[in-house]
């Protein structure tokens, strides 16, 4: 029986783990369908952060491409490479969030919320797992479950 192979893109991203006491980055390739299961286009990050799949195939960009499935549950962060388009806005909320591990990266929420419901903690306690900020100038994923606190700056 021949192989069915789905087609994929590859995205080249930053992934931060816990490893031990602290935070360790790796660049990984992970793979996203060329179509998205809930609207029109390619599957974006976050579509697949928030998935049902536990567990997802990536290559660690060491030299050599190390293959690897990666547990969701455990990744603190994925960060992408390439700067988003446009510039943010100089009146956004600058958020310091501090991990579990205690350490702290300083972020701008991404996500336009209805106004009813701007608020950061409704944004926090929306439904996805991973919430989308900005942090120098790149999108960043984080694992809700990985927050410790979050401070207004």
């Amino acid at each position: 029986m021949d192989d069915i192979s789905i087609p994929k893109i590859k995205k080249e991203v930053i992934v931060a783990f816990k490893d031990g006491g602290v935070i360790k980055k790796h660049q990984l390739t992970i793979f996203l369908n060329k179509l998205s299961e809930t609207r029109a286009g390619e599957q974006t990050i976050i579509e697949l952060l928030d998935s049902d799949k536990q567990f997802v195939p990536s290559f660690i960009t060491n030299g050599k491409d190390t293959f690897t499935i990666i547990n969701l549950e455990s990744v603190i962060y994925v960060q992408e490479l390439e700067k988003i388009e446009g510039d943010i806005k100089e009146d956004e909320k600058i958020l310091s969030v501090q991990f579990i591990t205690g350490e702290k990266i300083k972020v701008v929420a991404y996500e336009d919320l209805p106004e009813y419901r701007a608020r950061t903690v409704d944004f926090l306690n929306g439904d996805h797992s991973f919430l989308t900020f900005v942090k120098d100038c790149k999108k960043i994923y984080i694992n809700k479950n990985k927050i410790n606190k979050v401070e207004i700056v």
